[in-house]
């Protein structure tokens, strides 16, 4: 069973890297075309980003990343970062809204219920330590987790997701106007895959705790029977 979750985890990994290589070189190969259809375009290009920012909150965490250095050429760097912040909040709260009203049958058909348990005791539930997570983690599963073992209602969640992804948004932002915007992008793809991969690792070689609390769970499990 352990071998089984290890293997699910690290595809589920390489499904993610996939993605986000595919959409650098998809955004990087019509960038000029896409910042034409955005001019001559404007609210349906704004439409268009934030329906896409939330979808890759929901299903595909960071797969619109390069689509901000295109963004922010044609908006400049202020709105582009506000309108990143709407998107991904708006898919984040969908998300948490997600988990608490269908629970884990319907989250695991969305995200990596691994991913979602490796993360269960990293999370915390309190206001500030959700905004501090979110400067550091802007896009993952961290809706879901909340969304299905904490207390937080979703207007403070949404209001700790805004503060937390603001900061990420606008250093995406004036990153996506500098010449190298897609190398730093990957870089950073780079840099996530190898993070996750040492934490797995030493997450495998502790002795396992269990991943959910009893009393939470049972009490979950109520609530979405009902």
């Amino acid at each position: 069973m352990a071998a089984r979750s290890q293997i699910r985890g690290y595809l589920s990994l390489a499904a993610v890297v996939a993605v986000l290589i595919s959409a650098v070189w998809l955004a990087r190969a019509h960038a000029d075309a896409l910042k034409a259809f955005i001019d001559q375009h404007p609210v349906k290009g704004v439409l268009v980003y934030i329906v896409l920012n939330v979808l890759d909150a929901v299903l595909a965490p960071g797969a619109t990343l390069p689509l901000i250095p295109i963004v922010s050429r044609a908006w400049g760097h202020v709105p582009a970062a506000l309108v990143t912040t709407i998107g991904w909040t708006a898919g984040s709260i969908i998300a948490f809204f997600v988990a608490r009203r269908w629970g884990a049958p319907v989250v695991r058909k969305l995200t990596s219920m691994e991913r979602v348990r490796r993360l269960r005791p990293h999370v915390p539930d309190a206001f500030w330590s959700v905004v501090l997570l979110r400067l550091v983690m802007p896009m993952d599963a961290i809706s879901y987790v909340l969304g299905l073992f904490s207390e937080m209602s979703w207007q403070t969640y949404a209001l700790a997701t805004a503060l937390g992804l603001t900061p990420s948004a606008f250093i995406l932002a004036y990153i996506g106007r500098t010449p190298a915007a897609y190398e730093i992008i990957m870089l950073g793809v780079g840099a996530g895959v190898v993070v996750w991969l040492i934490y797995s690792t030493r997450r495998r070689a502790q002795p396992r705790r269990a991943a959910f609390p009893s009393s939470r769970r049972h009490r979950h499990a109520r609530s979405h029977t009902t």
